[in-house]
């Protein structure tokens, strides 16, 4: 007796392929001045040509030509022979909040945890090895780190990296892993390989990370995750404090049950806003 075939899954001919660079449907001028944009950060907030050619990894002709592209769109200026990003390029990620409604859906929970406690507390995802900020709900603290919307921080010394990073699938781990070891920002940074999946394996085995004096003496936090419907681990959410305030045990008390209700909160209204969901893991 031979056994039935299994159903093949459907296959949606409507789905966006994943392109890599040499597809016949891969834009590289479109990467290509996306990665110009990316290359002014805070750090390097005016660039030369040459700069942003060495950025890139593009030669100065291709530099050049994706720089006055973008300067006759409005996206980039010019001061001098060095180039810096306008105004206009915030609606590249006001068009993904606004679309996705996700600070209607997010900041009411972030700001009721932000309230209680008098801590920041954002939302963020996983970039690679970075975390990037979604949703922020700032402190008054005087910090050298403030976070806002878009922000990115590295996600071997945050609490959301340590998060997102630990329910991440072993190859990911991996690939970021490999890259030790980290830059240190304080003496506490962890920085090394092992130190870092030790890190990873107690916040997968208690279901939060905390994080101190990592990126900032004095800066305290913890992070949780959370999910959508089908239970991936899409984003994190955490709080932000200072050890002069709060220990670490006191963190775990009192901020831990505030996070995992929020998040459980937000898991709730992203059942109820798919779009958001699938737009949070396409990011991610």
């Amino acid at each position: 007796m031979t056994s039935a075939a299994k159903p093949s899954a459907p296959v949606d001919n409507d789905a966006p392929p994943k392109l890599e660079e040499g597809h016949r449907d891969y834009v590289a001028a479109l990467a290509r001045g996306l990665a110009v944009i990316q290359a002014f950060t805070e750090t390097t907030p005016e660039l030369t040509l040459s700069e942003v050619a060495q950025a890139t990894g593009m030669t100065p002709a291709t530099a050049r030509r994706a720089l006055l592209t973008l300067q006759a769109l409005g996206y980039i200026g010019a001061n001098g022979r060095r180039f810096v990003l306008l105004p206009k390029v915030l609606s590249l990620g006001a068009a993904f909040l606004s679309s996705m409604n996700l600070r209607d859906i997010v900041q009411p929970f972030l700001q009721e945890v932000a309230e209680r406690f008098r801590d920041s507390v954002s939302l963020a995802i996983l970039d690679g090895d970075s975390v990037v900020y979604l949703a922020h709900v700032p402190s008054r603290r005087r910090i050298a780190f403030r976070a806002s919307v878009g922000y990115r921080l590295p996600v071997h010394c945050t609490s959301l990296g340590l998060a997102l990073l630990a329910h991440a699938p072993k190859a990911q781990q991996n690939k970021i892993l490999d890259k030790a070891p980290f830059q240190k920002f304080t003496p506490l940074t962890l920085s090394d390989a092992d130190a870092l999946r030790a890190a990873l394996a107690r916040a997968l085995e208690q279901g939060y990370a905390i994080q101190d004096s990592q990126l900032e003496l004095g800066v305290l936090s913890i992070a949780v995750p959370v999910r959508d419907p089908q239970q991936r681990v899409i984003a994190a959410i955490n709080c932000s404090t200072e050890t002069e305030r709060t220990s670490p045990d006191e963190l775990v008390a009192t901020r831990l049950p505030a996070l995992r209700e929020a998040a459980a909160s937000i898991e709730a209204a992203i059942r109820r806003a798919p779009a958001l969901a699938h737009s949070i893991t396409a990011a991610s």
